[in-house]
């Protein structure tokens, strides 16, 4: 029996214990008082106010400020067109117009030659001061002539559209070259000029032979206004001389 003695007295001072156990649990997990809930709210509400209660100064007018970079770039270039070129060059024929000794020199072309004669022909034409003529607009159209006129005139160089002219000087094939004094203005009852005002060369020659050649056989008056426009290119041409 002394067994079982010893057993109950080990069952009763475990049940003691266990109890005990719990209770230092259960005070363990017990919920906070409401004082202790005030004061762990009020330390959050501090630490808001903290964080987004702090004083943001406004920007005042006109103190805020930019830094815009600085590109150096050549300032934009005007590319003088057809029309400004055409109108250069009817000034200055009408400044010129009916006064003796001067002269024209002309270069009459169609657009259905080559494009690189044309080509070469504008730089000839700004080379010795002529003008290019066509007979008539391309397909009748204007802006076409104009489109043209504008992908082969490399050189910039005055470009005149006159039907007219080309019956004055009896033109009938291109391209031809024409010197032609003043006096030329005044057409004759066929519609085409004195033939003592002009003398033309046709052929698919340079504008230089083709002044030197109105030069050898042209009218003693054309002759003449020939040499001197030759004159002109080559002192023009000079080392040294300022164009």
């Amino acid at each position: 029996m002394a067994f079982s003695v010893n057993a109950t007295a080990a069952a009763a001072l475990l049940l003691a214990t266990s109890v005990m156990s719990l209770g230092v649990h259960a005070q363990s997990l017990a919920m906070p008082s409401d004082a202790d809930l005030q004061k762990l709210m009020g330390e959050q509400s501090a630490a808001r106010t903290a964080t987004l209660g702090g004083k943001i100064d406004p920007v005042k007018a006109g103190t805020f400020k930019t830094t815009v970079p600085v590109i150096n770039a050549p300032p934009p270039t005007k590319t003088e067109s057809l029309d400004d070129v055409v109108a250069r060059y009817n000034n200055a024929k009408q400044q010129s117009k009916g006064k003796p000794g001067q002269s024209d020199f002309i270069i009459f072309v169609s657009f259905s030659m080559p494009k690189d004669i044309l080509i070469e022909l504008t730089h000839q034409a700004k080379e010795t001061g002529a003008v290019l003529v066509v007979r008539g607009f391309v397909n009748g159209s204007m802006m076409q002539t104009k489109r043209a006129a504008l992908e082969v005139n490399k050189a910039g160089v005055p470009w005149e559209v006159n039907p007219e002219l080309f019956k004055a000087f009896k033109v009938e094939s291109v391209p031809t070259f024409v010197v032609a004094s003043a006096e030329a203005e005044s057409v004759l009852d066929t519609g085409c000029s004195p033939d003592a005002t002009y003398t033309s060369v046709t052929g698919n020659i340079s504008a230089m032979l083709a002044l030197d050649t109105i030069r050898l056989r042209g009218q003693p008056m054309i002759s003449k206004m020939a040499e001197n426009k030759l004159a002109q290119i080559e002192q023009r041409n000079a080392p040294g001389s300022v164009q």
